[in-house]
């Protein structure tokens, strides 16, 4: 690592604050080095990207919506736009799945880009151990 003012550099180009935090750039960023052309899109304007998750994790499908730009934090006018969005798209894809949750970023992987996963309440999933255990933002009826 590659000490720096307020933090260091790993080989991997993160950077790690000295207070804990991690900053990544965008670079580096797997959500903003997606190829798209590989991806199941469901939706897309000039703010967001909705599309399958890399892993469904057992779920018959699983999606996230993805902020267009490396930020870390939207507006509140975006993330109602975006909690819209998901609502709209998720009622289409879960249909037959009685609900599905739009989850809080608990458990994420990544948390310098801003983005939420939404999943159904599959109990036989892999993951739904750890989605019992993640906070939900909201649960929606298909």
């Amino acid at each position: 690592m590659i000490e720096q003012k307020g933090g260091v550099v790993s080989k991997s180009g993160v950077y790690h604050l000295h207070d804990g935090e991690v900053y990544m750039p965008p670079k580096r960023c797997p959500l903003c080095s997606l190829d798209l052309s590989k991806e199941t899109i469901f939706y897309r304007n000039n703010c967001f990207i909705i599309l399958r998750t890399k892993a469904l994790k057992g779920h018959r499908e699983r999606f996230m919506i993805v902020y267009n730009e490396h930020k870390h934090s939207i507006s509140h006018e975006e993330y109602e736009i975006a909690l819209d969005l998901v609502t709209m798209i998720g009622r289409k894809l879960f249909v037959g799945q009685g609900k599905f949750v739009i989850m809080d970023t608990t458990f994420a992987s990544i948390n310098q880009h801003w983005h939420l996963v939404c999943t159904d309440l599959d109990p036989k999933a892999d993951d739904y151990e750890q989605i019992l255990k993640t906070k939900w933002l909201k649960v929606i009826d298909c």
